[in-house]
């Protein structure tokens, strides 16, 4: 059952293409004000994951499960209004040919009905909240640079209030300084608004710096899930503790390299009659091979391995 106190509830979720499962039964929920990241390797089901929290899943894929805002199902109707996305890729996201606040006033005409007057008007001051002077607002997205398009796409997600703004990957293209600039100016205004922020990513720098809970991912299922600090201190499943292993925690010797988790995911639809990590896990049996671990509550978290019990001895 979602949890009383929960804003966002995911519970069985699963996303497929052609009878193939992508997402693999997902479960978690979203606090009010908390940030919840989404972790894992590429192909774990981060990105497509968090398209599915508003409906938005690709053409020709099934969605089953229930993911519920404030106990209501999402709706188209809730995009910008409720719920709303930060893409990963700012230029796409936005129209070339329009102003940059002309599509924030679109985008808040649309939602709260205001007058042409009020919703430029609020356009601009989204812009500001965000650090982009007002005189920009008549600026088209080319003219304006990597770190302040990723602002403007900023700005139009949070513009309507939303309950939980869904980040995915939203400064992949930004350089190391501009990404953490961005990243705090999107916490600091989830805040501002009270919305909770779900942020997917692969780096676990930027978790460890601005998220309150995680969910790491693999092959599409829940390997674990739990407040940030209890994780990165203790992981409990092994492909958790390999994913912080890969972590620097601090100078290196020159020339030294950094761990890696060896092998590789399975590929969607990959037979795999027992634990998906099996094949790259030091640890594994053959129960691991030949049952599939079911995540379950342990250390006042979630993780889904059948050793994870010896790790708190």
């Amino acid at each position: 059952m979602p949890r009383s106190d929960a804003l966002l509830s995911v519970r069985g979720l699963r996303v497929g293409f052609d009878g193939v499962d992508v997402v693999r039964g997902l479960s978690f929920d979203v606090l009010p004000g908390e940030v919840l990241a989404l972790v894992g390797e590429s192909g774990a089901g981060k990105s497509l994951t968090a398209r599915a929290l508003l409906g938005m899943v690709p053409r020709g894929a099934t969605a089953a499960g229930r993911v519920l805002l404030r106990g209501s199902p999402v709706t188209p109707a809730d995009w910008g209004r409720r719920i709303a996305l930060v893409p990963q890729d700012a230029l796409s996201a936005l129209s070339p040919v329009h102003p940059v606040g002309d599509q924030l006033a679109l985008a808040v005409r649309s939602v709260q009905g205001l007058s042409r007057k009020d919703a430029r008007l609020r356009a601009r001051e989204a812009l500001s909240e965000v650090g982009i002077p007002a005189a920009k607002s008549g600026s088209l997205p080319h003219e304006f640079s990597g770190g302040m398009r990723q602002r403007a796409v900023l700005a139009m997600a949070l513009v309507n209030r939303p309950d939980v703004v869904v980040a995915d990957e939203p400064t992949t293209a930004l350089d190391p300084a501009t990404q953490d600039m961005v990243l705090g100016l999107l916490r600091e205004r989830c805040s501002a608004t009270g919305a909770s922020l779900v942020l997917v990513t692969h780096a676990l720098d930027v978790v460890r710096a601005h998220a309150d809970r995680m969910a790491v991912l693999y092959a599409g299922a829940l390997a674990e899930y739990g407040p940030v600090d209890r994780v990165f201190a203790r992981p409990l499943a092994p492909y958790t503790a390999g994913l912080l292993a890969t972590l620097p925690s601090g100078p290196r010797p020159p020339k030294t390299r950094l761990l890696v988790v060896p092998g590789r995911p399975p590929a969607p639809g990959e037979p795999a009659a027992g634990c998906a990590f099996a094949p790259r896990c030091a640890r594994a049996t053959d129960h691991c091979r030949t049952e599939r671990p079911e995540p379950r509550p342990l250390d006042g978290r979630t993780v889904a391995c059948h050793h994870a019990a010896l790790e708190t001895t």
